[in-house]
């Protein structure tokens, strides 16, 4: 990029975005801004920014990206306050775990320089001293296109989330909400659940005594930062919500199991949440040769979204992205990069049933 970052936040992802950056290939000028200034003291230590500004808004000044890495329930008003603030050519993302909300708010003030993400990497640990920059290595970074999304900016963050380590994947805001809820919004509240059930039973030292690895295992986001989690939470109570009626359910329908003493149902649960499981964590293989896709595209509102998307479904890693605009006829042409051969096939196939006339070629 070789050009001005600013990252609001210089907390665990904030800070590790910084590290990461700083370390690889882009090497851009990156400031950072934390009402806590401790926080953003460690952070400029650390080298995970360059410099400190005073605010958001001078933290913005000249930027070419922002990085909003603030508390998700913060978002939405602090979007507004720097809607006249941030460069006008400038592209802004976000790292927030709940994205409906926050994506309405960041186009209603960006509009289609705005870019919804959300990395699917952290721990436990909080604070800018925890950074670390290689914490996206091999995880998912979710992206969150929508109809006014423009190509440019969405490449702008697909290029720093590579050069991060990590896979962008494109996800429906909803879509993702839901999902998150389920494999982490609502884990955290089991966790935590577990450990109230657990220290509520016997003496703290009974408890060290008898929690063995899977204990600690299953618990160990209960230690996270809770008001973080309060922020997030709030910021997609809707699905949180209808997770936990799921998880009642499931709960109950074990409960009813075993004070019948059906112990082959309890079999079957137990084997149909080992099989899924170990398919679940099977991931598939994201890598591979470089294939180039083309196709022409309309000169219409939603199409990046509906490609980007399609590709997500599909675990297909988008490592480049450009859409070459026609002087007439209203249209242009969309031009893809595809890691591995069978994730290209299958996105090929995809997009002609969606009506595009796509091909495909190797890349050198």
């Amino acid at each position: 990029m070789g050009r001005r970052v600013a990252i609001l936040g210089t907390g665990l992802i904030g800070g590790s975005i910084g590290l990461g950056l700083a370390a690889g290939r882009l090497g851009p000028d990156i400031v950072g801004y934390d009402p806590d200034a401790r926080a953003a003291a460690i952070a400029r230590k650390r080298g995970a920014v360059g410099s400190v500004a005073g605010s958001a808004a001078e933290a913005v000044t000249g930027a070419a990206m922002v990085i909003v890495c603030m508390p998700v329930d913060l978002m939405p008003a602090s979007f507004a306050s720097l809607e006249e603030r941030v460069p006008p050519d400038a592209v802004v993302t976000d790292v927030g775990s709940a994205k409906g909300g926050v994506v309405r708010a960041g186009e209603s003030a960006f509009g289609a320089r705005f870019v919804g993400g959300h990395p699917m990497a952290g721990s436990e640990r909080h604070g800018a001293a925890a950074a670390d920059g290689r914490l996206f290595e091999a995880a998912s970074w979710i992206l969150t296109p929508t109809a006014r999304t423009s190509s440019s900016a969405y490449a702008s963050v697909t290029e720093v989330v590579s050069a991060l380590g990590a896979t962008a994947v494109a996800l429906d805001p909803e879509v993702h909400d839901d999902l998150v809820a389920r494999v982490s919004h609502l884990p955290q509240l089991a966790a935590s659940a577990l450990v109230d059930l657990a220290v509520g039973t016997g003496s703290r030292k009974e408890l060290l005594g008898l929690a063995g690895a899977g204990f600690r295992d299953v618990t160990r986001i209960a230690a996270s930062n809770p008001d973080l989690w309060v922020a997030i939470i709030k910021s997609n109570p809707h699905a949180v919500l209808d997770g936990l009626v799921r998880l009642e359910d499931r709960l109950r329908s074990l409960r009813h199991s075993l004070a019948g003493e059906r112990w082959g149902e309890l079999r079957s649960f137990l084997e149909a949440a080992r099989s899924a499981r170990l398919e679940l964590f099977a991931k598939p293989e994201f890598g591979g040769h470089p294939i180039g896709l083309s196709m022409l595209v309309p000169d219409r509102p939603g199409v990046l979204a509906e490609v980007t998307t399609a590709a997500g479904e599909l675990g297909a890693n988008i490592e480049d992205l450009r859409i070459v605009h026609s002087t007439e006829g209203g249209r242009g042409r969309l031009e893809l990069v595809v890691a591995g051969e069978a994730s290209a096939t299958r996105l090929v196939e995809r997009l002609r049933a969606l009506g595009y006339r796509a091909e495909k070629e190797q890349v050198s």
